[in-house]
């Protein structure tokens, strides 16, 4: 998902792995170990951790404002945060006892069955949607080819096309022709290889078999939507009054923009455990993390992300300290490049821009050396992670390197450059980056770079519309496997390649691993796909990888914070887990 396995632990120069990093923190934030095994995390016991009244089950988080609560059409965290509470699929991401991350039966009633490419998923009797209405398999066949639909055009429909998952029929759908007529994109949609054998029975063929399969069955790409509704109310059917849900919220008030907020309150029928503690959970949409800590201190907000330039604040305050969590992260950020821009597609003026990055400085300046710098793609704590000493060399911080590529570009010493924009989300942190870049970018290669400061949404729209030339953005895994942070992101024509990366050795290599079946051949493949990526810089240029910073009221039990598998928030992989204590 767009933004993004390491804590940087005060006061030490040394880094915990993502697998230890998930042990230590879900126990230090919670005081023990996840059930392992189960479709939900079961809620703390009350000799354990007593709750507070119902009445007193009421919470505000902080969260940047979404572009949609459409799940077929999600590929920003904030978005796909909310969309987790509202629905689930056939399975979910479930964090286990010794701090990995599985699969696990949500609406599915078990692991599937399997006949060649062929996978059969039995459904839970008694589903229920949020209006009392079956939810049956017929709207999980809806939901997946809606994703399939090229009117939808989502942005996740590779991974359940021939890119990942390899669905029969869904790529051939999502790419008719725009003037097929209806006639012709309903018997591309009848031949998409998902199927309701009867009400509890959900059907899908594969080009081949799929060992991730209840993986990707678990994303937003694959949960489950009502066609009634969708067909009744257009781009309104996620309004409150509209929308239906299956998840273990509802969503009862929209406040959309800057400055807004969601209201979500607990689904009667939600099927799994726990059942939400919670009885009111607003979300206010603040894109500016000092003014959301600064609500957070005059008791506004109980949940909010925080600027690394307010650690120093925190770890002198008593009080906040014991409510801080920083919580290493699968995320990678970067300076996306427009590939098709006229500038940007010479390859001497990506790696000039590159070398110019002083990235050891930019972490420390801009973001009190919180995060890691990175010359890499491929996140520490996956399988696969190669590091910055391979590219170091190539595309590293070296400023007469520098010089030397853009003058080979055409520009020495900056002549004749045009003045570049770089979008970035406008709050004081990403602002104070830009102007690290700006000035990097002015003094190494006499260049002028122009910054444009956007709220959320609209930085989010402008990066799928493809109307930018330099972006700060990045990536936050959906899922633990490197195809996650490659496939799609980086193959011509990839449903999140919105910098138009394109280059045939690339698409070679991502399309060998996407078939391969040998593991170990696999990783080879996209460690070589991701060597190729990052010395070419095509569409990006990395920067650093990073960590999730969290103020949590000591009111707040349930939260088990996870890097691989949050979106925005913590713990937000299991939000009916959250609950008030009891106050003593």
């Amino acid at each position: 998902m767009r933004p993004a396995n390491w804590l940087r632990l005060p006061g030490r120069r040394w880094w915990v792995p993502l697998i230890a990093l998930a042990v230590l923190i879900f126990m230090a934030a919670c005081g023990g170990e996840g059930e392992k095994g189960t479709a939900t995390p079961k809620a703390a016991s009350p000799t354990a951790e007593a709750h507070a009244p119902a009445d007193q089950q009421q919470i505000v988080v902080q969260s940047v404002q979404p572009e949609f609560f459409d799940p077929h059409r999600s590929n920003f965290e904030q978005d796909i945060a909310i969309e987790r509470m509202l629905w689930r699929g056939l399975y979910q991401l479930q964090l286990a006892a010794d701090g990995s991350v599985k699969a696990v039966p949500a609406m599915a009633a078990g692991e599937p069955t399997i006949a060649g490419n062929v996978y059969t998923v039995k459904l839970k009797p008694g589903l229920k949607w949020s209006d009392g209405q079956p939810l049956t398999a017929k709207d999980f066949e809806y939901g997946i080819k809606r994703e399939c639909d090229p009117k939808v055009a989502g942005p996740y429909q590779y991974v359940l096309g021939e890119s990942i998952l390899n669905i029969v029929g869904c790529d051939a759908y999502a790419s008719a022709p725009k003037e097929a007529t209806d006639a012709e994109l309903q018997a591309l949609r009848d031949a998409v290889g998902v199927k309701a054998i009867d009400d509890t029975t959900l059907q899908v063929t594969l080009g081949a078999p799929k060992v991730t399969f209840t993986i990707i069955m678990s994303l937003w790409a694959a949960f489950p939507a009502r066609q009634d509704v969708i067909e009744k109310n257009g781009d309104k059917w996620t309004d409150p009054g509209n929308i239906v849900c299956n998840g273990p919220f509802i969503l009862t008030e929209l406040t959309p923009g800057a400055g807004g907020h969601v209201v979500l309150e607990p689904n009667p029928n939600w099927a799994l455990e726990p059942k939400p503690a919670l009885q009111k959970l607003t979300i206010r949409f603040i894109d500016d993390l000092e003014a959301a800590f600064r609500a957070f201190q005059t008791g506004e907000l109980d949940i909010t992300s925080i600027p690394a330039t307010e650690i120093p604040t925190i770890k002198g305050d008593a009080n906040l300290n014991k409510q801080f969590l920083q919580v290493g992260s699968s995320r990678i950020w970067s300076v996306e490049m427009q590939m098709k821009n006229a500038v940007l597609s010479n390859f001497n003026v990506r790696l000039a821009l590159s070398r110019a990055i002083d990235r050891k400085t930019l972490v420390k300046v801009v973001y009190n050396d919180a995060y890691l710098p990175a010359n890499y793609w491929i996140v520490q704590g996956l399988t696969g992670f190669q590091g910055s000493a391979p590219f170091e060399g190539i595309i590293g911080y070296d400023p007469a390197a520098a010089k030397k590529a853009l003058a080979d570009a055409g520009y020495p010493n900056g002549q004749g450059f045009p003045t570049l924009k770089l979008t970035i989300l406008d709050r004081p942190d990403r602002k104070a980056e830009g102007e690290f870049l700006q000035k990097a970018w002015k003094d190494t290669l006499g260049i002028n770079v122009e910054i444009q400061a956007v709220d959320s949404k609209t930085r989010s729209s402008t990066f799928n519309t493809k109307n930018f030339e330099l972006f700060m953005g990045g990536w936050q895994i959906d899922y633990p496997d490197p195809e996650n942070v490659l496939i799609g992101l980086f193959d011509t024509g990839g449903g999140n390649n919105n910098y138009e990366c394109s280059d045939p050795d690339i698409d070679a290599k991502l399309k060998a691993a996407g078939a391969e079946t040998d593991n170990a051949k696999r990783i080879k493949l996209l460690q070589d796909a991701e060597t190729l990526i990052v010395t070419k810089l095509c569409g990006m240029a990395p920067v650093w990888q990073g960590a999730f910073l969290y103020l949590a009221d000591s009111k707040m039990g349930g939260l088990k914070p996870n890097g691989q598998i949050d979106a925005a928030m913590p713990g937000n992989w299991c939000p009916e887990c959250w609950f008030v204590k009891a106050q003593s």
